[in-house]
């Protein structure tokens, strides 16, 4: 394709450029790190990964990594298989590929690669060209300024485009992106990642004692080269050296692990020991404001006093003018409801005593017969002639000009003395309900007179009973009459606190706090028993 001929044919002149840079870099490498540590009197870069620093045999300090080489591509030559890979996320790319081949009409290759990457893409971890290097090749190769300012301002100078992101970008073969990715690398004399087990040397234990065999075997005819030189000296030195050959890797390992532990649980509570220097920062914030608080603080507690006195009282009158306006609803509700059931019981009684009348009254029934035969001739019928509506205007009219508050009352009797005793029976339930009893006034004199102190009241000589009892008659005539004041001031006991010498002081609040409270529950019982 275009693209993979331009790719190639700019590999030419890419290589000028980077040879010029490649210098630099590798001069770059070989600078000690400011941030540096001193082990043995040798500064080390503090590299934060579990291995600490690694060393390569070209003095070049690399992150250490478990199962990984470091070499120079240029000198090594990996093979392919012999590269370490990695799992690498690639969410931004996936964006721009998708807007890349939405335009070109590549929508297969895009879920090629979704699918691929979907748990993370598998690539060689330096098998790739940073975004300044593919800039600087679309450059040569003619791309236009829209297709490498997308680049540009898509993705940061440091990222690194490995050969199958490039390869489904420009819809190359694989096979020629990872060429060129490796040979950049490689021009850049660049020290890269080994798998550790495809390039580790081979046979280590037998090569060993190849050599203390063989060595054993030449010398043996020397002077002085006898058994203990042989067997003590030499062979303990070759078997520290194998010893050495085999477990130095896992000795370091476990060491540069450890050591990355320690620093990190030091950094961890480092972090968690400022963050606890902060917030005890934070209570003392405010400290300094106190002296201008206290400064108003007489002013600003006669102020909210004042304010506090004058909303009591307005909530008191609220609740004072409440009450009465429910109070008298619901003696309204109740007359007209008594005045509504007057009216059935008229309707009622009267259609009883009829019933009761009509049966044993051979009057009424001639009546009845005469009136009945007269309708069906079509005469008009009188209410004189009409047993029965001369009766309910007979029961109707003797109801006028009676007191049914004083007349006698009989629920069996008359008209009248059934109607009179119901209306005597409903006022004694609105007596009962909405007045105040001669039983209930009589208590509560009685009740005054065991509390009663010279002039005054004293309301702590009665017992437990009696003045919770006192408290049950305040409450219920009140209620009868819609009268409302205050059982308390609202105001709660203080908590005591972790400070000695500070619950003192709240002992003495809640003291005054108790003794506000019994005053205005003697001030407001006095009240009340004053009214009986």
């Amino acid at each position: 394709s275009s693209c993979s001929q331009a790719l190639r044919a700019g590999q030419g002149r890419a290589k000028e450029m980077l040879a010029s840079h490649a210098f630099r870099a590798l001069g770059a490498k070989r600078v000690v790190a400011k941030n540096a540590r001193a082990f043995w009197n040798v500064s080390l870069p503090v590299l934060q990964s579990p291995g600490g620093a690694h060393i390569t045999k070209y003095h070049i300090v690399k992150p250490y990594k478990d199962g990984v080489d470091y070499d120079d591509f240029l000198v090594a030559l990996p093979e392919r298989d012999h590269l370490n890979s990695f799992t690498k996320e690639v969410p931004l790319f996936l964006r721009y590929l998708k807007v890349v081949t939405d335009q070109e009409g590549r929508a297969e290759a895009f879920k090629a690669f979704l699918e691929r990457a979907k748990t993370g893409l598998v690539v060689e971890s330096d098998v790739y060209i940073t975004a300044e290097e593919l800039l600087a090749v679309m450059w040569k190769n003619g791309y236009s300024d829209a297709e490498r300012n997308a680049i540009q301002f898509t993705f940061p100078n440091d990222y690194k485009f490995h050969y199958p992101e490039l390869s489904a970008m420009f819809d190359i073969p694989e096979e020629e992106t990872y060429k060129f990715c490796m040979r950049t690398r490689m021009e850049d004399s660049h020290i890269g990642e080994l798998d550790h087990s495809k390039v580790k040397r081979e046979g280590l234990i037998r090569d060993h004692w190849l050599i203390f065999g063989t060595g054993l075997f030449i010398f043996k005819t020397f002077p002085f080269f006898n058994y203990y030189f042989g067997v003590k000296v030499f062979g303990t030195s070759m078997w520290c050296w194998t010893m050495w050959h085999v477990l130095n890797r896992f000795i370091a390992k476990t060491t540069r692990r450890n050591e990355y532990m320690a620093a990190q649980k030091t950094a961890q509570e480092v972090m968690e020991g400022e963050d606890k220097i902060v917030e005890s920062m934070r209570r003392f914030a405010n400290d300094a404001k106190c002296v201008e608080y206290l400064k108003t603080f007489k002013e600003d507690s006669e102020e909210k006093i004042a304010a506090y006195r004058k909303a009591l009282v307005v909530k008191m009158q609220e609740d004072l003018t409440e009450r009465a306006t429910k109070q008298l609803q619901a003696i309204a509700a109740f007359e007209a409801n008594m005045g509504s059931a007057m009216q059935d019981l008229v309707v009622r009684e009267a259609a009883a005593s009829f019933k009761e009348k009509f049966p044993t009254d051979k009057g009424m029934q001639d009546k009845a017969f005469s009136a009945a035969v007269k309708a069906l001739s079509g005469a008009q019928v009188e209410v004189a002639e009409d047993p029965v509506a001369k009766h309910f205007a007979d029961a109707f009219q003797s109801l006028q000009g009676v007191d049914l508050a004083t007349s006698k009352a009989d629920a069996k009797g008359t008209l009248a003395e059934r109607v009179a005793f119901a209306q005597q029976a409903k006022e004694k339930e609105f007596q009962e309900s909405f007045m105040v009893t001669a039983k209930e006034a009589e208590e509560v004199r009685s009740l005054a007179s065991k509390a009663k102190s010279g002039q005054d009241y004293d309301f702590s000589k009665l017992p437990a009973d009696a003045l919770q009892r006192l408290e049950a008659l305040y409450s219920s005539i009140n209620t009868k009459v819609g009268y409302a004041l205050p059982d308390s001031l609202g105001i709660k006991s203080i908590a005591a606190t972790s400070d000695g010498s500070a619950n003192s002081y709240v002992d003495k609040v809640n003291a005054q706090l108790e003794g506000a409270a019994l005053k205005l529950r003697d001030a407001r019982l006095k009240a009340f028993v004053q009214a009986f």
